[in-house]
């Protein structure tokens, strides 16, 4: 006779819904990360202003992203949301092997001054956010979260 063990219960599981897009890096083409956007918000259940500040927070991304980037890229954005109202994004840019450019790439074009301005604005439209860099690749995130209807 086999002596079976039950799994051990589950504390607090939560439904995870999740999309991945992977684009350009090209300015023309960020309309589809906007979309994208606004409709898993929309799934979300976040109110029409929260849509429209998570459509504006996600360009805001993805032009830091590319402003950082100095060459042919991706950028590749990750949604991930929950049942209690909470968008996280994740947005990659991730350089593309170009043969001709013999592995140089050109500099970023970003000032001090733009990315001040560019965290005020994230500031303003979402409740977290931050980056980091690693090995050429540069990574943004975001996290909003469903207003309450009543406060």
């Amino acid at each position: 006779m086999t002596n079976a063990m039950s799994a051990p219960p589950t504390v607090d599981l939560k439904n995870i819904n999740r999309v991945e897009l992977s684009l350009s890096a090209d300015a023309q083409m960020l309309f589809l990360a906007r979309m994208t956007g606004a409709a898993v918000a929309s799934r979300a259940n976040f109110d029409y202003e929260r849509v429209e500040d998570l459509r504006l927070a996600i360009d805001e991304l993805c032009v830091r992203l590319m402003s950082r980037g100095g060459g042919p890229a991706r950028i590749t954005l990750q949604f991930q949301w929950d049942e209690d109202g909470v968008i996280n994004v994740v947005a990659t840019l991730v350089p593309e092997d170009d043969p001709t450019g013999n592995g140089r790439h050109s500099h970023p074009t970003a000032t001090p001054a733009s990315f001040e301005l560019s965290e005020r604005i994230l500031d303003a439209l979402v409740d977290d956010h931050g980056g980091d860099s690693i090995g050429g690749v540069h990574r943004e995130w975001l996290r909003i979260r469903r207003q309450d209807p009543l406060g």
